[in-house]
């Protein structure tokens, strides 16, 4: 009876630890797959694994994932035009006005871009103050680039609030 219960508890041991690994290997994935050819197949899979968070009695150590921090340059040539605009208010709630300052820049034009670069909104600017309509807009970070003959010649950043 002795030699059961022994073996009882080196077999319990032994699955404890086999469940411990098992739960080591879990994992989150944002991407995977599996590729096939005549020479074989591979699989893939992308992601963070489990972990535990470390603690102690002064503090705590949580899991996370780092996020790039990325710079998109949206235009690089400059302008010999007039560049004397300005615009308000920024952050923006319902309207925002582009004012030229000096003379009426001809043929003038503005596009709204979003955070993923699609064009939220354009028109042309025929008068010295236009206002653009931004209260259908969910808040957030937009860009407003002001072009003359096709060619940009001043980019905004707009923060839209609501």
């Amino acid at each position: 009876m002795k030699k059961h219960s022994l073996l009882l508890k080196i077999n319990l041991v032994f699955f404890l630890c086999c469940a411990g690994i098992y739960q080591a290997q879990q994992t989150t994935l944002a991407a995977g797959g599996t590729v096939h050819s005549t020479a074989g197949s591979l699989s893939y899979s992308v992601g963070q694994i489990f972990y535990e968070p470390q603690k102690t009695a002064t503090g705590e150590v949580n899991p996370g994932v780092q996020q790039p921090y990325e710079i998109y340059v949206l235009a690089t040539s400059e302008s010999s035009v007039n560049k004397n605009i300005t615009i308000y208010p920024n952050p923006v709630k319902d309207f925002l006005i582009v004012d030229f300052n000096a003379e009426k820049l001809e043929k003038s034009s503005y596009q709204l871009f979003d955070g993923t670069g699609r064009i939220i909104s354009k028109g042309e600017l025929k008068n010295l103050k236009t206002e653009i309509n931004t209260s259908t807009l969910s808040s957030g970070l937009y860009i407003l680039s002001i072009s003359s003959d096709e060619k940009n010649i001043k980019t905004f950043k707009i923060i839209k609030n609501k």
